[in-house]
């Protein structure tokens, strides 16, 4: 662990080597094991006033910002922190941050006099690595980059990439630990805990009689995590027992609680934020827990030490798939081993199950697939606008990133034997492509459906298109005419029933009418006003019944009686009829307008210096197909307005959400309670029908089921989860019908995540830059009274006031050795 603050510590000379060659204006990039003191670089230069500006300082995930920004505001700096769902104090001198927060000030080409990347091996990582890669390529000359990283094996290539940049870079390494590693195989400890019949127990206290507790289990699953921490605290003998505060007590449960009274805790991502970061990490920092088994995907987030690891299998669940442990991440968590100050060695416990200590090491670090489509766009935007050819400066921007060889973007011209990418689009399956429903509207004009453009009006309201047939076969049902009618002065839409042929006055029936209205046989005709009177109201009845939109207490009524054709029509006045009509683009309701379905196939040529026209194609499969199938550029390579608004955001939700804005009748209040469910992650598997698919529906509607990695899954983003819209609501409304089953058996802390990360999301539109669409400005503003309203929320919900430690707890001291008859 690295000393208080308020200590006073000589630097290693390896941490004094970077602060020298940061004070000298080199950017420095750091390589030394866990525990070793990284960070204390940094807080030499805070302490040594070598900083002249703002430091930022990033890390990974939001535990580990928050852990950070505690620390430092207990030693009484001037910090603040954003992390995306909370913004504090950022015009501070040191602010402590998520990386991506801090993307959108480097892409307007600001950036502050020193930024701190800690776990800078995160370039490699799958889905958040292009964001690394960027902004490291979009950071000014005049800002110091300190790199930090325990776990690359090739930090000379991150610091020949910086000098390609045009920047300034050394690296300062060591090897040492400052606590040393040793590999205890279990065979090895005491067997006398005969009492014992469950593995876990016997486990525990064999490490436990060998005195090498504090112990960390990293298990593969939650269950398993939670299961192996009851057996534990059911089984080993009680020891010293905590003692909590009501505080502790209410925010951690009555499960959890009991078994942290035994000393005895699990540490997964279901946890609420406040049971992990105030209650069960603070604890473990303290060395008050016996054993804590935390999950291996929360691995990254763990900023404590222990006495001794181990590692209970090769593989994970990532929360999408089975993970094979890499050895880096296994370095990273035997990291956790051995405490700074404290423990002469940290101790590595192993099975023949396990992984051994020598299968962790670090990894050559090379960039992820993925590209940062958003910058791209943005890059290309700024081109534009310069009056500049975007394709050559998306080109430019890609010879910028960590690559020996620049990744393609789709023009270049290959040699023969080079292997294409294959175009994952190329076999589309039928009918899963982007579709666009159309009606035709009163100006004879084709226009996109709006499945929300419905309105239960009048006839008499009604822009009525007579020329279609289904409307008058749909009023008239086969017995009438359905036409414009004059009734005194005034002109209205209404249907003339045959009655039949006039035979002085009395009337010929029709076959229909005589079925209809059944009428004797033997009366070959029947007295006009017998029809009229009597049986005027059946043949409205019949009318509207026909037409299934109509309210069935508002008939058609009766209004006289016409000769035509030597026929006699009855007719009756539509107006008062009450149907479901459709409001067109130009504001006029249609009642059964013709639709169509067709399908939405950009086109994906492109305009070059080296021709004019369209006929050349972007290479199937390719960045920049990609990016014209999606609509996102136009033939020149200019960000549309599609492809403008994606660009404001990181990941694949900017494409969903343009896609809701682009359907008119979406209004913005519904679509920011929609969002939730754009970054939860999983799906929530909810006994209802969730209204908020609507956001799942459009997205699909506009680019099909289709694939491309890092954006979108099946036509969604990656990360959208079904449910979490009606979840959150069930939440912030617990007096609501059912609101309590549909929380029933989920994780608080799934729900606190997505939670935090919808919010996190209304804050990122809040302050994403201006766009002159008026459906963007209405976005804006409904996330911003959104969040007005929820920030209070979000600390009451999550106990993010966190509960603080008793001076016992923080300063007491225990013994975790356990002795067996």
């Amino acid at each position: 662990m690295l000393p208080s603050l308020n200590q006073l510590k000589l630097p290693d000379p390896w941490q004094h080597q970077a602060v020298n060659l940061l004070r000298t204006g080199s950017d420095v990039v750091v390589s030394a094991p866990t525990g070793a003191g990284k960070t204390y670089i940094f807080e030499l230069l805070h302490q040594g006033r070598h900083l002249q500006g703002q430091a930022i300082y990033t890390v990974p995930t939001r535990a580990l910002a928050n852990d950070k920004y505690a620390e430092w505001k207990e030693a009484k700096w001037n910090v603040g922190i954003a992390t995306g769902d909370i913004a504090e104090n950022v015009d501070a001198p040191v602010v402590v941050a998520t990386l991506e927060t801090q993307l959108e000030r480097l892409v307007r080409g600001e950036g502050p006099a020193l930024l701190v990347i800690d776990e800078y091996q995160m370039i490699s990582d799958h889905s958040r690595g292009a964001n690394y890669e960027a902004t490291i390529a979009l950071a000014p000359l005049d800002t110091r980059l300190l790199l930090l990283s325990g776990s690359v094996a090739n930090p000379e290539d991150v610091a020949t990439w910086l000098t390609s940049l045009g920047r300034k870079a050394e690296v300062v390494m060591t090897r040492e630990r400052p606590v040393p590693l040793e590999e205890v195989p279990m065979e090895a400890l005491p067997q006398r805990q005969k009492q014992f019949h469950n593995y876990w127990p016997r486990f525990a206290a064999s490490v436990m009689m060998s005195d090498l507790a504090p112990l960390l289990i990293f298990a593969p699953r939650r269950k398993e995590a939670e299961s192996i921490a009851r057996r534990l605290a059911a089984d080993l003998p009680l020891g010293d027992p905590m003692e909590l505060t009501p505080e502790q007590r209410a925010v951690c449960g009555k499960d959890l609680s009991t078994l942290i009274e035994k000393r005895i805790a699990f540490h997964h991502s279901g946890l609420s934020y406040g049971a992990r970061a105030g209650v069960i990490e603070p604890l473990a920092k303290a060395g008050q827990l016996r054993v804590i088994v935390a999950t291996m995907g929360l691995a990254a987030g763990i900023n404590f030490s222990v006495r001794s690891v181990h590692v209970a299998g090769t593989t994970f669940h990532d929360g999408k798939s089975e993970h094979k442990l890499t050895p880096d991440e296994l370095l990273q968590m035997y990291g956790r081993a051995g405490r700074r100050g404290l423990d002469d060695k940290g101790h590595v416990i192993t099975s023949r199950d396990s992984p051994s200590i020598f299968d962790a090491r670090p990894a050559r670090l090379h960039r992820s697939e993925l590209l940062a489509w958003p910058i791209f766009l943005r890059v290309m935007k700024h081109a534009a606008l310069q009056k500049e050819n975007p394709f050559d400066a998306a080109t430019r921007f890609a010879g910028r990133l960590f690559a020996k060889v620049p990744p393609l973007l789709g023009l270049e011209e290959l040699e023969p034997d080079v292997v294409q990418p294959k175009h994952e689009n190329a076999k589309a399956l039928f009918g899963l492509e982007a579709t666009e429903k159309q009606i035709l509207n009163s100006y004879g004009e084709w226009e996109r459906k709006h499945k929300h453009a419905l309105h239960r009006v009048p006839l008499s309201r009604v822009h009525a298109l007579l020329g279609v047939p289904a409307f008058a076969a749909k009023f008239a049902h086969g017995i009438g005419r359905v036409g414009k009618i004059r009734r005194e002065k005034d002109v209205i839409y209404g249907v003339e029933v045959s009655l039949g042929t006039p035979v002085e006055d009395q009337v010929k029936p029709t076959k229909s009418i005589r079925r209809l209205l059944k009428l004797p046989r033997h009366a070959e005709t029947v007295p006009l006003e017998e029809i009229t009177v009597l049986h005027a109201g059946e043949l409205a009845r019949h009318i509207l019944a026909s037409v299934e939109e109509a309210i069935q207490d508002v008939a058609p009524e009766f209004i006289g009686t016409v000769m035509k054709e030597n026929l006699v029509f009855a007719c009756f006045d539509l107006s008062p009829v009450e149907v479901m009509a459709y409001e067109d683009a130009p504001g006029r309701l249609l009642f059964m307008p013709q639709e169509r379905s067709i399908v939405v196939r950009n086109e994906t040529g492109v305009n070059t210096a080296e021709t004019t026209t369209t006929d050349r194609q972007p290479r199937g499969g390719s960045p920049i197909h990609s990016w014209r199938s999606l609509g996102l550029i136009d033939a020149d390579g200019v960000p549309t307005r599609r492809g403008e608004i994606f660009s404001f955001f990181q990941h694949g939700e900017g494409l969903a959400v343009v896609a809701a804005l682009e359907d008119e009748s979406y209004h913005a209040d519904e679509l920011v309670h929609h969002m939730a469910n754009l970054r939860s992650g999983s799906k929530f598997d909810l006994p209802l029908t969730c209204g908020s698919e609507r956001l799942a529906a459009v997205c699909r509607g506009t680019y099909g089921f289709v694939n491309h990695q890092g954006y979108l899954d099946n036509g969604l983003p990656e990360d959208y989860g079904e449910g979490a819209a009606e979840l959150l609501d069930a939440l912030l409304h617990p007096e609501q019908p059912g609101a309590q089953d549909l929380k029933a058996g989920i994780a608080e802390g799934d729900i606190s995540r997505a939670y935090v990360e919808w919010l996190s999301l209304l804050r990122h539109i809040t302050h994403a830059p201006d766009h002159p669409w008026r459906r963007w400005k209405e976005l804006k503003e409904a996330a911003k009274q959104t969040l007005k309203h929820h920030t209070k929320t979000l600390r009451h919900f999550f106990h993010l006031d966190l509960p603080p430690l008793t001076n016992k707890q923080r300063h007491g001291k225990t013994r975790h050795y356990l002795m067996v008859k």
